[in-house]
């Protein structure tokens, strides 16, 4: 192989494959190793999406992406989403005011991949849940992150909100 037989891919495309594979790759360890590893496999995958959030917040970091309010948080959640898994992750802002922001996902890669593998939607909630609200609180130790909606447990699309730990607390 020479650098001229790469480069006829287009980088784009191999971007694109990339995130698609990213994407997929959560499912097919699932497939293969659930049922090998038992109970285990939970917490041992949750670990993983824990640290991919840290890398989430690196790339934050190192491009000094905002994360002051709910609003620049509900931001950066977007970009990291796309920079990371794709132009199939696709957030659409409803509200923010500063204190608080909501966010619906337009296109998820992971329910994509789940339909193209048949793979029941129950399994995905959890991951979700173990990659974002590490991530937002990374990102703002100030803040926290609480679905409103999932699609993949029946709802009609995914809402997702950011708040202010105390307001999550003022919740519960």
């Amino acid at each position: 192989m020479t650098r001229s037989d790469l480069e006829r891919i287009p980088e784009a495309t191999r971007w694109q494959v990339c995130a698609r594979l990213l994407a997929k790759l959560p499912l097919l360890y699932d497939i293969t190793y659930r049922r090998g590893v038992g109970e285990d496999y939970d917490v041992l995958e949750h670990a993983i999406w824990i640290e991919m959030a840290r890398e989430a917040r690196d790339l934050a970091d190192a491009f000094r992406l905002p994360r002051s309010t709910a609003g620049e948080l509900a931001s950066t959640l977007s970009v990291l989403g796309e920079a990371l898994f794709g132009r199939d992750f696709l957030f659409e802002p409803l509200v923010d005011t500063g204190e608080r922001a909501s966010l619906r996902v337009r296109r998820c890669p992971f329910s994509e991949e789940a339909d193209l593998l048949e793979i029941d939607h129950a399994l995905l909630p959890d991951r979700c849940l173990a990659f974002t609200i590490p991530l937002i609180e990374a990102l703002n130790p100030a803040f926290t992150l609480r679905y409103v909606r999932a699609a993949c447990t029946g709802d009609r699309g995914c809402e997702l909100k950011i708040m202010s730990r105390e307001e999550a607390k003022a919740e519960e």
